[in-house]
Parts: structure tokens; sequence; C-alpha cells
């Protein structure tokens, strides 16, 4: 069966895999709360480095099965046989790239600005690659903030400045800074909170 809203991890050492544990338990990923234990079972992966990976049979559909399913209209799905995950999990979940992000938001890092007679309104900050957070929750961390905006690409360093629920977020351009704030503008930390994301003022 495929499962939903699951993924496996592999760590070189038990005791990094250990440490991110630690540090994500609870960690609030789109309003629900991680839930992150380790895997019952070692990985295809580790196996493989450590010299006792065993080969699993792979899953024979009989043909019976297949003409019975297709006779009654459903496509037949071969599944494919579990993989163990190593302590702490199996194979990362594949990253999303660039260009996906892009078309997901609607977002053209190549596109040129149209010239503009008058200068920027008064308060409106002009485009840079630093990102302004704001209404931010009180348990928000640096880690779980690195977490949310390194899924952007460019990505540099997050500043939480303590006791004001604000932060600061640095990518390597402004298109890239852009990109981020449109995809996690409003993203909801909490079913309370909601991000408030600008530039920052140089």
């Amino acid at each position: 069966l495929k499962r939903r809203g699951q993924a496996w991890i592999i760590f070189k050492e038990v005791s990094a895999a250990t440490n991110s544990l630690k540090s994500l338990q609870g960690f609030p990923f789109y309003n629900k709360p991680m839930r992150i234990a380790y895997s019952r079972s070692k990985s295809d992966v580790v196996a493989k480095a450590d010299g006792t990976y065993v080969e699993r049979p792979k899953k024979i559909v009989k043909r019976e099965d297949v003409r019975r399913k297709a006779a009654s209209g459903s496509a037949p799905v071969a599944q494919e046989p579990t993989r163990a995950a190593a302590p702490a999990a199996a194979a990362a979940a594949p990253t999303e790239s660039q260009k996906s992000i892009q078309d997901r938001i609607g977002w053209n890092p190549n596109q040129v600005a149209a010239p503009t007679a008058a200068a920027a309104p008064k308060g409106v900050t002009e485009p840079n690659r630093t990102l302004f957070v704001e209404n931010l929750p009180l348990e928000a961390t640096d880690t779980m903030l690195s977490m949310l905006f390194r899924q952007y690409p460019g990505f540099q360093e997050v500043r939480l400045i303590p006791g004001r629920n604000v932060a600061f977020a640095d990518y390597q351009n402004e298109y890239q800074a852009g990109m981020a704030m449109q995809g996690l503008q409003g993203f909801a930390m909490t079913p309370e909170v909601k991000l408030m994301l600008s530039y920052a003022r140089k």
C-alpha cells in the first residue's frame, strides 16, 4: 500500500538521526505537527554499506489476478516491495526543482521589471535579497524557520530576533527572495498564526 503523508530519510550516522529527531519532533508542517520515529528495520542503502544487504524477492502478479481486475474495469497495479528504512528513515524525498516551484507560484526569475517613470511610493521597500518575516508564533525557532525557507532555491540563512516574533531570511538574489515571498506569504505555521513577508529595509 502507498502511504500518504509519510517519508523515510537516511542519515550517515545514528547520532545525526537522533539530533534531527529531537530538534524537529512536533515541527508544524502544513498546519500539522510532524511525528518522527526511528525506522523498525535497516534500509537497503545502509545494508549495502555495511555488507549485510540481501536482495528481497519481487512480488509476482498472477495472470489470473490481472485478468480478473481487467474484467472488472480496474487497471492492475503491481505493488513494489516495501523498502526498509535506516535509523530515522529510508530514501529521501526528491527536492522540488526551481522550475517546478516557479511554475507552481507563477514566478519568472528572468522577467525584466518594466521601467517606472516615478520613484517607488513612500513606505514601499525596493526588492532585495533579504526578506522581513513578521507574525511568527512564540514557539518559532531558527531550525523551524530554516526548514521552511530552505525549500526555495538560493536560501542562505535565517536570523530570528528574540522577543520580537520577527526574523530575516537571506537569499542569493532578489529574484529568489521574491519567489520565496510569493510561495510563503500567508503560510499558516499554526492554525491561528499566518506569516507576513516583505522585503527588508536597507
